[in-house]
């Protein structure tokens, strides 16, 4: 079958892979890893400090956190994916991980492009932001992926499908272990809408030891950790800050049930899968795709609120953290995802 040349332009605000935390960089390296190794010529338009097997190509010495950029300036995101399609008869197909900034040259090039919609959609609500606009006006005009089902659901914008794609992980970055220790875990960014207020409520509830991974971002999520904080005691409930994959992996193996009681639509959350790849369940609120992720009484428990998630606490030694491991090795891994990037674009090309 013939090898594709392949260009894959990330979001600037972090490096391919990121040093700690960014969910779209850390995929974006996997995949790229993948369609290396079958034998595709891969070129990534990222921040010149990006360390990749593929060609990289970059306008930007250094990702936009580091140059200490404002999160919502576009211009550096909007020079990147210009690059990429400046050369766009490079390539086979243009893979766009950037959002509504790739989209703006996507009609400019006869070679297929395809959008990943990594994050939450454009609210009805916002029909006058920029992002809602733009996605308005090329949501017929090119092609796109969900990461979950449930992520489609979440505006009223008609998009044009070329398919969906679960996020996939490296089964060997994650070590088995039948037997947790004496923690339940949560990991992420600290953020309201991922409900680290509602972790540490339940488990002081039911008084067991509950450990906090993850980062700070921005101002108002400083804040918001700060109202937290005081009912962090270092002793039953401890933070740990901000942790890389051997600390993550430590974390997320030694668990007995990692809480997920996010409180926002969130389209895919990978540190579901992560966990459950170490044999760890996942006990969360039935938001956005954790009905999708986690199968519900075998591998964790989808639960309504606060009261139902202290119930499933008390009962997650019945779930085998053997089925855990085999459920995402049925549907998460790293080459069932790359599998369907593929085939989307081959149908692509071949249209």
């Amino acid at each position: 079958m013939k090898k594709l040349k392949i260009a894959q332009i990330a979001p600037l605000w972090e490096t391919v892979p990121p040093k700690k935390y960014g969910g779209i960089e850390i995929m974006m390296d996997k995949i790229i890893n993948e369609l290396l190794s079958r034998g595709h010529d891969v070129t990534l338009f990222a921040s010149g400090n990006s360390k990749t097997k593929a060609k990289l190509k970059s306008v930007f010495p250094k990702s936009l956190f580091e140059m200490k950029v404002n999160w919502y300036h576009r211009s550096q995101n909007l020079i990147n994916a210009s690059n990429a399609f400046r050369l766009a008869n490079d390539f086979d197909v243009i893979h766009n991980h950037t959002g509504d900034n790739g989209l703006l040259f996507s009609q400019l090039t006869k070679t297929p492009v395809v959008t990943t919609l990594h994050n939450v959609l454009p609210d009805p609500k916002q029909k006058t932001s920029d992002e809602y606009i733009t996605m308005k006006y090329f949501s017929s005009k090119t092609n796109f992926v969900s990461i979950s089902f449930n992520q489609r659901t979440h505006t009223d914008i008609k998009f044009k499908y070329a398919g969906n794609v679960y996020n996939g992980i490296n089964l060997k970055d994650f070590t088995f272990k039948t037997k947790p220790e004496n923690y339940f875990a949560w990991l992420g960014r600290i953020h309201y809408g991922k409900g680290l207020q509602n972790a540490v409520s339940v488990a002081k509830v039911l008084g067991v030891n509950l450990i906090i991974a993850g980062n700070i971002t921005c101002e108002s999520d400083e804040k918001y950790f700060q109202r937290i904080k005081p009912m962090i005691d270092g002793k039953k409930i401890k933070f740990i800050g901000e942790v890389g994959p051997k600390e993550k992996n430590k974390l997320l193996s030694g668990a007995q049930a990692v809480l997920f009681p996010s409180i926002w639509q969130e389209p895919f959350g990978l540190v579901m899968t992560e966990a459950m790849a170490c044999g760890t369940p996942v006990i969360g609120f039935d938001k956005g795709s954790v009905s999708e992720v986690i199968k519900d009484g075998e591998t964790g428990f989808v639960v309504k609120d606060d009261k139902a998630m202290v119930k499933a606490m008390k009962k997650i030694d019945l779930i085998d953290r053997n089925k855990c491991r085999e459920h995402v090795e049925k549907y998460f891994t790293v080459e069932k995802m790359v599998d369907r990037y593929e085939r989307i674009y081959r149908k692509l090309i071949k249209k």
